[in-house]
């Protein structure tokens, strides 16, 4: 029972590690040598070295930070996620949805009538098919 709560109190801790490491900004060289941003997105957002500093140049000059003013109706923020209370969901049964068959070529029987038909058309004489009378 001691290692079972060690463990829960292990896996917390772990949790709340992950936690406020997925809300960090961090940053890391990526394998092909650019520079990648974690924790404003999803996926990370990497560039290289000199598209960064062309960036960082647009900041200190202004011009970013004017662009943004300038287009502060049209722009759309994304906050900040907030920690929102567990949802319990009630249990639902489960009906199975029907698998569609989704086909990106002729199935067997398509190509088992294909070679009937081709056998057929082997019997027939090149003369009955081109009509050389």
């Amino acid at each position: 029972m001691a290692r079972i709560a060690e463990l829960e109190a292990m896996q917390a801790e772990l949790k709340a590690l992950k936690q406020t490491v997925k809300n960090q900004v961090r940053m890391k060289v990526s394998a092909k040598g650019g520079i990648s941003i974690y924790g404003l997105q999803r996926m990370p957002v990497t560039l290289y070295a000199g598209q960064w500093e062309r960036i960082i140049d647009m900041c200190k000059s202004g011009e970013f930070g004017t662009f943004i003013s300038d287009n502060e109706a049209i722009l759309t923020r994304k906050e900040a996620k907030t920690e929102a209370a567990p949802v319990v969901a009630k249990s639902v049964k489960t009906v199975k949805a029907k698998k569609v068959k989704t086909s990106d070529g002729p199935t067997a029987a398509d190509l088992a009538a294909i070679e009937a038909i081709s056998a057929r058309a082997d019997r027939i004489p090149a003369s009955d098919l081109f009509g050389d009378d």
